[in-house]
């Protein structure tokens, strides 16, 4: 699988199940492997990504005003050590956004970027739909609950015009609670889905604080170990790229940054 140029869509229509979190951590461990990642934040009502990226105030132009041709994309791209972010706007009125001025945008990016990774909303609103199609890719995220695995499917089922085989992130999974039946194994989140599993992030205590201060996959020490989290979005990372990898490769024994660099760092062109 080749990397230049792709644009993967970050989704779901249920709102509160990781979104951001997932485009920030895969994008972070693109950066880190050697691949320019740009992340765009697709969410006009929300705007969260900023926050977690830790660069809210980094830029003054935002997506908006580029679709609008209001400023050129390179005005509203900040960068923090190799990682790459477009806003969203701050107060976005619902102004209609023509769909050409998405494929004008991204035909620019992908010039520029080997990924570009769009954290879409929960909401299907026109701009939400402009976003999916020129995306080469989708990954639908959910919680690990059997009714967010069944939202992830509906996700799938809408999107059907535009992605063929989209993927799904299982966030928070806890693995005492599969173990012990009270929540579903991996092997029933398989037979289950009509959607293919390309990673799973367990439970970790440690994200909430780490995103609050701006902390993303792979940002730490090179002799630090990862956390489980860190590892897991890792793995999916890899899984992305074509490695064959399995879900929970060294999650709950995780390796330090060195040891991935080393093994999976991009030879520079």
């Amino acid at each position: 699988m080749t990397a230049a140029g792709r644009v993967i869509f970050i989704t779901s229509f249920k709102g509160g199940v990781g979104k951001t979190t997932a485009a920030a951590n895969i994008a972070a461990a693109l950066r880190a492997f050697g691949y320019r990642a740009l992340v765009i934040d697709g969410d006009f009502g929300m705007r969260c990504m900023d926050l977690v990226l830790g660069c809210e105030s980094d830029t003054v132009f935002d997506c908006f005003d580029v679709l609008t041709g209001r400023c050129e994309p390179e005005k509203a791209i900040a960068e923090s050590e190799g990682l790459f972010f477009m806003p969203a706007p701050m107060n976005y009125s619902g102004e209609p956004i023509p769909a050409d001025s998405f494929f004008a945008l991204f035909s620019k990016l992908r010039q520029k970027f080997d990924f570009i990774i769009i954290d879409s909303s929960a909401d299907p609103s026109p701009y939400y739909l402009s976003f999916a199609r020129v995306a080469d890719e989708a990954i639908i995220v959910a919680h690990h609950q059997s009714t967010a695995v069944r939202a992830a499917e509906k996700t799938a089922a809408k999107l059907s015009e535009w992605f063929s085989d989209p993927k799904l992130i299982i966030n928070g999974f806890h693995r005492e609670y599969a173990e012990k039946g009270k929540l579903p194994s991996i092997v029933d989140i398989i037979n289950r889905s009509t959607v293919g599993l390309i990673g799973v992030i367990p439970f970790d205590e440690n994200l909430p604080a780490d995103q609050e201060k701006g902390y993303v996959t792979l940002s730490s020490e090179k002799n630090a170990r990862l956390k489980k989290y860190e590892a897991a979005f890792v793995n999916t990372t890899l899984r992305l790229l074509g490695k064959r990898v399995p879900l929970f490769h060294n999650v709950f024994t995780p390796k330090r940054k060195n040891y991935y660099l080393k093994k999976y760092k991009k030879e520079p062109v």
